[in-house]
């Protein structure tokens, strides 16, 4: 009877000459939603679409209010919605927003209203079909452990400070977020929010508080977080809005970098020193010999204290160590980049301070402790030297890794030959595919005595006796070098 007065049949009612949905809140969902009646336009002067669009709008309502009902007044969760994903998939149906399917083409309205009545109303294909499974109600507090189930494969071969340290960067910077703009749903995150994010940081970097690359990287983790939303959810290229793409912060005008853009050196006669014994670089043996390794050998520091046992060789024609990734077991662990992967010499001081622990750095192995605990100790002791651009600048331990390069320089060693000493990658180096097998433990060991330091038992022989060295294993190699 209510409907005849009212001219509304099938909840689509006639107003002016645009059809609207008309129909009551069941009583049931009045904890959920405040309003007594839904009124809403259906944005068509078509009866036929409108009462299709009407059935759409009215099971999301429905939908809606069954999922506030039965997550205490939230959307649906994540797990929820890859449910729907799957049923849609197994309907051969992509996911389409209701909103999309609303504005689209009436044939594809028919196409899915088909399936659900071979599926049945009561089948779950109805609110996926229909586009009325809203995106998950995440927060940007919630995505840095979201970031880490879904890398699970990609960070699987990190060892605990080194999943810590990746996980910090994304926790960083969705507490950062929720400082400047808030906690907000990772897809309700506006243009306005990314800029202000955005000028947050760029302020901070033209005051000269951080640097360009930090100011960046904040970005940057901001960015792959929203891009990670959408992608566990499978939502379609053309429905994904990320506020944070093409947003940059720039190098300042006239920027004058004193380095040239190079990474500063310890004195070489400082790294001697260290190498020797000379300066104590730390209070425990460990650490002092980590330094001594990572200096002899050019390595980075995490690349020697994270060494497993099985990876020291000490006992071989040619003592040496394995820098590898481990995927199992108690010592696992992640290193830079394939190009990171090397075979090193142990040569006069490193040779020594490794027979000292031949079973590795257990103190430090796994921890991120090393480089802070040293640092402090040859900083508060004035143990460093002094830093070129002046006394507001200081080194850092892992600047021997650049003092190492320096050594090769002036041993004549060409870019190559640098590159797979130190673990650079020969690809960038070369600009194309690299082929062949590089230099044997054979040829890595002569090129590291090129370089070695001299300590009380042993002494390098001189580069001349070295490179005859060299053209002499090549030849028995087979190589034609002359």
């Amino acid at each position: 009877m209510s409907k005849q007065k009212s001219g509304c049949k099938d909840g689509v009612k006639l107003r002016g000459r645009t059809y609207h949905l008309r129909i009551r809140v069941p009583e049931r969902f009045a904890g959920v939603e405040t309003r007594k009646e839904i009124c809403s336009s259906l944005r068509t002067r078509d009866r036929d679409t409108a009462i299709v669009r009407a059935a759409i709008e009215r099971k999301r309502l429905i939908s809606d209010w069954e999922a506030r009902l039965a997550h205490g007044g939230l959307t649906p969760t994540n797990d929820e919605f890859q449910a729907s994903l799957k049923v849609l998939e197994s309907w051969s149906l992509p996911y389409r927003s209701m909103a999309s399917l609303v504005d689209g083409p009436i044939t594809e309205l028919v196409r899915r209203i088909a399936r659900i009545e071979e599926a049945g109303l009561q089948s779950a294909l109805v609110p996926a079909a229909l586009g009325t499974c809203d995106k998950p109600f995440i927060r940007i507090s919630e995505m840095p452990k979201l970031m880490e189930k879904a890398k699970a494969a990609e960070i699987a071969a990190k060892n605990p400070n080194q999943k810590r340290e990746w996980r910090n960067k994304y926790i960083h910077a969705a507490k950062s977020f929720i400082e400047i703009v808030g906690d907000k749903a990772v897809h309700e995150i506006t243009e306005a929010d990314a800029l202000a994010y955005r000028n947050h940081w760029k302020r901070r970097h033209d005051q000269d508080e951080i640097s360009t690359n930090h100011a960046v990287k904040r970005l940057r983790f901001l960015r792959q977080m929203i891009d990670e939303y959408f992608e566990s959810l499978d939502v379609p290229m053309s429905q994904r809005n990320n506020p944070m793409v093409g947003l940059m912060i720039s190098k300042k005008p006239f920027y004058y970098d004193s380095s040239g853009g190079t990474k500063v050196s310890l004195p070489p006669d400082w790294v001697a020193r260290l190498v020797r014994g000379e300066i104590v670089a730390c209070g425990n043996e460990e650490g002092q010999d980590i330094a001594v390794v990572a200096a002899d050998c050019g390595t980075r520091q995490s690349e020697i204290y994270n060494l497993p046992p099985e990876d020291i060789h000490l006992d071989h024609e040619i003592p040496h160590f394995v820098i590898r990734t481990v995927t199992e077991g108690e010592n696992m662990r992640e290193i830079k980049n394939q190009a990171s992967t090397r075979i090193v010499p142990l040569l006069g001081a490193s040779f020594d301070a490794m027979k000292r622990h031949p079973e590795g750095f257990a103190r430090y192995r796994g921890k991120g402790s090393y480089s802070g605990t040293i640092n402090s100790y040859l900083h508060d002791n004035d143990l460093f030297p002094e830093h070129p651009d002046g006394p507001e600048e200081h080194f850092s331990i892992g600047c021997t890794r650049h003092t190492y390069e320096d050594r090769l320089i002036a041993a004549g060693l060409n870019n190559e030959e640098r590159a797979y000493l130190m673990g650079h990658s020969l690809q960038r180096i070369r600009g194309r595919p690299v082929y062949g097998s590089g230099p044997d433990l054979v040829l890595r060991a002569l090129y590291q005595e090129m370089v070695a330091h001299e300590t009380m038992n042993w002494k390098p022989r001189s580069h001349a006796v070295l490179r005859s060295e060299i053209d002499r294993h090549l030849e028995q190699m087979g190589f034609r070098i002359r």
